[in-house]
């Protein structure tokens, strides 16, 4: 799952480091990802990076708030019977983030 999230109007949550852990931390309680481990970064004079390491995979995040702009990438090898598991989560980032609705690209890697 590739999200771009546009037009945030939530701007301080794309420099708080602790709150985006929080929004990282809600998906993987709600979808029962294993975090192994976290990394993060917080750039000057603005914006952030942070990827989980999960027993799944890894989510990473990287926000521009100064473009009011972020962008999460989930990758999990899990299999899932429909995109309904991403449309909820894209709809819990748009709604956290208030953001504008720009769907999600899913790539359904197969082997």
């Amino acid at each position: 799952m590739i999200c771009d999230i546009k037009n945030i109007k939530n701007k301080e949550l794309l420099n708080d480091i602790n709150q985006i852990k929080q929004v990282l931390d809600t998906i993987c309680e709600k979808e029962n990802y294993s975090i192994i481990g976290r990394l993060e970064h917080q750039f000057e004079p603005e914006g952030l990076t942070i990827i989980y390491l999960l027993s799944e995979s890894h989510i990473s995040i990287h926000t521009f708030p100064e473009r009011e702009y972020a962008a999460l990438d989930i990758y999990t090898c899990r299999e899932y019977p429909d995109n309904s598991v991403y449309d909820k989560i894209y709809e819990y980032l748009v709604k956290t983030f208030q953001a504008s609705q720009t769907p999600p690209m899913i790539i359904d890697r197969k082997f």
